[in-house]
């Protein structure tokens, strides 16, 4: 326990020490999600303007509104979901370019300069695209085992003796695959640290690599990175219900509260990378306890581009 508070706070004083990263992600997410809402707020404003949808809606958020409003062929929210796809893939990689020179200076322990900080985001680049790869490869099952337990409990609740063994076997369901996802990721994660500390060019190696130290040290590193998780979700949910409470005429106030939210969602996932890291440094320099299968490996110093 003290070894992962300890590791935690180091973390976060490296995401607050290099929080320029942050602020960079922040803003490119506001200005993507700026873009990508202006064919929907286009047009709603028309619809609602003089409408009973807009006086339930300032002064309240009201879920069967919102639905109802949704199922309006003239709103027709989900048919303008294609035009906001360009901009939430700019963001995407945006950040999977950034990563390379994040993980760099969270490894390194101090603030890069701009042209270390772009070397290592190109260096890693391609690398994160192939592991992407390998990641969506090993999801597969995850998503194929959600959408067979999903029709499993959707078929037992329709069984009227059955309708509750339905509804927990759903809920059993969703946690066992939240919780394969989660490991999945930090295995992932985990691959991504050791690719930068030891300038992996092959993906494989470092996914080896990786499963043999997340999946020996399971207990501690999921710790780590389940406390971090618990703690975006819990702020979020609380965020989310202040911000349903908040009349719809404090437009202004309610911006803030979801971009102070989502500031936060963004620094817990930083958070983690870093506090991943650490963990990772002390554990390779002998600070963690280390199963005798294996192997310690050297760091080594960041990347050139090629």
């Amino acid at each position: 326990m003290g070894h992962g508070s300890g590791i935690l706070r180091e973390g976060a004083r490296r995401v607050w020490r290099y929080q320029r990263a942050l602020w960079w992600l922040f803003i490119v997410n506001l200005l993507t999600a700026l873009f990508s809402a202006i064919p929907v707020t286009s047009h709603v404003g028309p619809v609602t303007d003089q409408s009973l949808h807009s006086a339930r809606l300032v002064n309240g958020f009201d879920v069967m509104t919102f639905l109802e409003l949704a199922a309006n062929p003239e709103v027709s929210y989900w048919s303008h979901v294609p035009s906001a796809v360009p901009f939430v893939i700019i963001y995407f990689v945006f950040a999977l370019f950034v990563t390379g020179g994040i993980l760099s200076a969270y490894s390194l322990d101090r603030k890069l300069s701009t042209g270390e900080f772009f070397q290592a985001a190109g260096a890693y680049f391609w690398r994160w695209v192939r592991l992407l790869i390998y990641f969506l490869i090993v999801m597969t099952p995850v998503v194929i085992l959600a959408s067979s337990i999903y029709k499993w409990s959707g078929t037992l609740a329709h069984d009227a003796a059955r309708e509750k063994v339905g509804f927990w076997v759903e809920v059993a369901g969703l946690l066992v695959v939240t919780l394969l996802a989660m490991a999945a990721r930090l295995w992932f994660d985990v691959a991504q640290v050791v690719t930068v500390t030891h300038k992996e060019p092959a993906m494989w190696r470092a996914l080896g690599r990786a499963r043999r130290i997340t999946f020996g040290n399971f207990g501690s590193l999921f710790w780590i990175y389940l406390q971090i998780s618990l703690t975006a979700w819990l702020a979020l949910a609380l965020a989310l219900w202040i911000w349903a409470k908040m009349p719809g005429a404090r437009a202004g106030l309610s911006f803030l509260m979801l971009e102070v939210t989502m500031l936060w969602w963004i620094g817990t996932r930083l958070w983690q990378r870093a506090s991943e890291t650490v963990w990772y440094e002390r554990w390779s320099t002998g600070q963690l306890a280390l199963p005798v299968s294996i192997v310690r490996p050297t760091a080594e110093p960041l990347p050139t581009m090629r």
